[in-house]
């Protein structure tokens, strides 16, 4: 990967000055215009950082990036070379210190919002979002695609806080995982608010161990400005009882009064849900037709950080309380049927046992479920999603989600592993046809839940990727229900009907 200086004139860095504490081989400096961690994309000028991943170690490809014009490589440990090389502990965290320098990334007096956690991070960030705009605060989002490594994903942040420093924007909310936490790349950015929306550990989601995916979100906390302030889910008990941040201040928000910030269920409902939201001595009540309990804390956090920005806590839960739809998080479908749809992104036990414990409060009739996990699921992760599928659905519909190189009939039957009665269960591998058939079979009053991608657009099959939106999918059949077309061109009628006598 390279990263280019932001204007065409060409800028040398020498590295002692910016690296004071890396040991120096072969030479007492090395003056630099570039950098790269990449031994095939060096050009002449880089500096080559040496970085151990899970691809592979470029201390193995010093020969490549010297003979592509490496000016001198920085690493760990000590290489076979006459080129200068300097060593430091963390050729990672040096890598992020360095991307700033050259790339520029400069903050001014824009306020950073880091928004972290096990699930949720882009539902917190467009909620918190949608607040500030709609209260005339200028923000963007920051976030990079997730199939994106850590390097690439912190050259995409850097280069969006470049921009921003520059333009009118107030607030930058940056969406963090807890890979890119741990790969340490991101070390060197600083956030004057933090909001971490649940710490579930979970580590067969995460490549490591269970420690090594604390550890990922803790590292957030060193991130947060020394006047920062964290905002906190106390309905998450991994959150209250293990991550609370020892020399930095926090807000926390839960589901009752020994949170700072927290709401009071009042009703639930087919068409959205009724809350008070207590903040101190006030409490506002609010509806938001968006359901899930996990909505009402995401709806805290916003205010959370509202509150934290100085705005008016009436005029905040109103602005946020016209937040209307939530892309894949029980994104209601609605062409006027006689039951109610949603898409929801729960592609895990965890996520899919929200996703049915909110839509069994509303729902009239039957439960309806397709959904299916992807190649990346374990067969003991897939197994969990069916069991939480035949406890609570009354008719479920296993289907294909990301199969990759897998046989999407396999890995139903890691699913089927999880059900007591696997012949109750409908296996249907093409995705769409599960949806058409979960919408055709649904009845008044019957609710239909399409979970496993939300509102991601994609379904990746070997090597390709296709284009497929649940919604989209879900909304063109609903539309073909309510106005079938005529077979054959015209409504048939029975000939009895046009008799005499």
């Amino acid at each position: 990967m390279l990263l280019n200086a932001m204007d065409t004139a060409q800028t040398f860095y020498k590295l002692s000055q910016h690296l004071p504490g890396a040991r120096p081989f072969n030479a007492k400096e090395i003056e630099f215009s570039r950098i790269s961690t990449e031994a095939s994309e060096v050009s002449p000028g880089d500096l080559y950082i040496a970085i151990v991943t899970g691809e592979g170690d470029g201390h193995n490809d010093i020969e490549v990036a010297i003979a592509n014009g490496a000016v001198g490589i920085l690493a760990e440990r000590l290489l076979p070379t006459h080129s200068p090389l300097f060593l430091v502990d963390d050729t990672r965290t040096a890598f992020s210190e360095l991307s700033q320098l050259v790339y520029g990334a400069r903050k001014n007096n824009l306020i950073t919002i880091g928004v972290t956690g096990s699930t949720g991070i882009s539902t917190t960030s467009r909620l918190i979002a949608h607040m500030l705009e709609t209260l005339q605060q200028a923000c963007q989002i920051i976030t990079a695609p997730a199939s994106d490594n850590p390097q690439n994903a912190f050259k995409i942040h850097a280069r969006k806080l470049t921009d921003l420093a520059d333009s009118n924007v107030q607030v930058a909310i940056q969406e963090v995982t807890s890979e890119q936490l741990a790969s340490r790349f991101f070390d060197t950015f600083s956030f004057d608010f933090l909001v971490v929306t649940s710490v579930e550990i979970n580590p067969g989601e995460f490549d490591g161990t269970a420690q090594a995916y604390a550890n990922s979100y803790e590292r957030a906390f060193h991130q947060l400005s020394q006047q920062g302030v964290a905002v906190l889910n106390f309905a998450d008990p991994i959150t209250r009882f293990e991550f609370i941040p020892e020399d930095r201040a926090f807000l926390s928000i839960g589901a009752n009064d020994e949170s700072d910030i927290w709401a009071q269920h009042l009703e639930h409902g087919r068409l959205g849900q009724r809350f008070a939201v207590h903040a101190g001595n006030e409490a506002i009540e609010v509806f938001s037709p968006i359901l899930g309990h996990q909505h009402v804390f995401t709806f805290l956090q916003a205010v959370a950080i509202g509150l934290l920005l100085e705005l008016p806590f009436g005029e905040l839960c109103k602005s946020i309380a016209s937040y209307d739809t939530a892309p894949g998080h029980l994104q209601r479908i609605d062409q006027g049927q006689g039951f109610d749809v949603f898409v929801d992104h729960a592609n895990n036990a965890r996520d899919l046992n929200k996703a049915v414990l909110a839509l069994r409060q509303i729902s009239q009739g039957r439960l309806i479920v397709v959904y299916g996990p992807s190649a990346e699921h374990t067969a003991s992760q897939r197994a969990a999603m069916g069991s939480v599928a035949e406890k609570f659905a009354d008719v479920s519909i296993i289907t294909e989600n990301n199969p990759g190189y897998e046989d999407p009939l396999a890995i139903a039957h890691d699913v089927l592993d999880g059900y007591l009665r696997s012949a109750d269960a409908y296996v249907i591998p093409g995705r769409e046809r599960a949806i058409v058939f979960g919408l055709s079979i649904a009845e008044d009053g019957d609710t239909v839940l399409i979970a496993g991608k939300g509102d991601q657009k994609s379904d990746m099959v070997g090597k390709e990727t296709y284009y497929f939106d649940d919604a989209e999918i879900a909304s063109i059949c609903l539309s073909e229900i309510l106005n079938p077309v005529a077979k054959y061109g015209r409504d048939l009628f029975r000939f009895e009907n046009y008799t005499d006598g």
